[in-house]
C-alpha cells in the first residue's frame, strides 16, 4: 500500500530524516519505533503532507503522491492522528467527530453512520457527545483524536504516539481499540516510544535512531534483539 523511498528531509539547515525507506502492506499494522527525536513524527508527517520532503519518493498504491497536497493525500485514504491526543477544545465532541469527514464528500448520512461507528468504539464518547472537548480527560481526548481520524475512513490509518501522557489503564483500553480496528482490517502505521506495546498489536516494525531506520524485522525479531533489549526495553 505504501512504499517511501530514500525520504531526506530538512526543517532550515537540520537534517531530520536521512534516506528513510520502509513499506506498508495492506491490512498490516507497522511499528515505526524509537526515542523522542528520532525523526518518527516528521516521517509521519512527511507521509500525510504538512511536510515536504527535500528528495526521495512516496508511492501510494504504486502511484507517486510526493507532489500532491495534504489535503488530495486525505481523499486518497491517508489519515494522521497527532500526538497528544490534539482536538478542537471549543467545539463539541460531536462538532470534532464531524471535522473528521470535512475533508471527504460523504453525505450527511454516512457522517451519522461514521460517527455510530465511532460512538461504539469509546461508548464513553457517546455521552459526551454535546460537551466541549476541552473538558475532555486526557485519554478521552486521545479517544477523541482517534476517532476523529476514522470518521474520514482512512485506508492508511496513522497514529503518532498514542500512549503519551496516558494512565495504564487507559492506554490498555486505547491498544485494544487499535488492535480491535487491526482485527477489522484497517491498516495501520503507529509511532511510538512504547516499544513493548506497539510490538504486541504490530505484524512488523522499524526502529529509527537520529532520522534513519537502524532495524527492522517482525514483532518477534525485534522483542528479542539485544539491540532493542538494551537501548528500549531496559534489560
Amino acid at each position: 500500500m505504501l512504499k517511501l523511498m530514500n525520504i531526506n528531509v530538512s526543517i532550515g539547515l537540520i537534517k531530520i530524516l536521512h534516506d528513510v525507506s520502509f513499506d506498508v502492506v495492506e491490512h498490516e499494522c507497522v511499528a515505526l519505533l524509537g526515542s523522542n527525536g528520532a525523526g518518527k513524527s516528521t516521517t509521519l508527517k512527511t507521509i500525510s503532507g504538512l511536510i515536504r520532503q527535500n528528495s526521495g519518493d512516496i508511492i501510494m498504491n504504486d502511484k507517486s503522491i510526493a507532489n500532491i497536497s495534504a489535503a488530495e493525500r486525505v481523499k486518497l485514504g491517508i489519515v494522521q492522528v497527532p500526538e497528544g491526543g490534539r482536538v478542537f477544545p471549543y467545539l463539541t465532541v460531536e462538532e470534532n467527530l464531524n471535522m473528521g469527514a470535512s475533508g471527504t464528500q460523504q453525505s450527511w448520512k454516512s457522517r451519522k453512520d461514521s460517527i455510530e461507528k465511532v460512538f461504539s468504539l469509546f461508548p464513553i464518547l457517546r455521552e459526551r457527545r454535546s460537551l466541549p472537548a476541552r473538558s475532555l480527560s486526557g485519554g478521552e481526548r486521545q479517544m477523541l483524536a482517534i476517532g476523529r481520524g476514522l470518521m474520514a475512513k482512512p485506508s492508511l490509518l496513522m497514529i503518532d504516539e498514542p500512549s503519551i501522557g496516558l494512565a495504564p489503564k487507559i492506554l490498555i483500553e486505547i491498544y485494544a481499540t487499535l488492535r480491535s480496528l487491526h482485527d477489522s482490517g484497517v491498516t495501520i502505521l503507529l509511532s511510538e516510544q512504547n516499544v513493548q506495546k506497539a510490538l504486541s498489536l504490530a505484524n512488523r516494525g522499524y526502529v529509527m535512531e537520529n532520522g534513519r531506520i537502524v532495524m527492522e524485522g517482525t514483532s518477534s525479531e525485534l522483542l528479542n534483539s539485544e539491540h532493542v533489549k538494551t537501548a528500549y526495553l531496559g534489560v
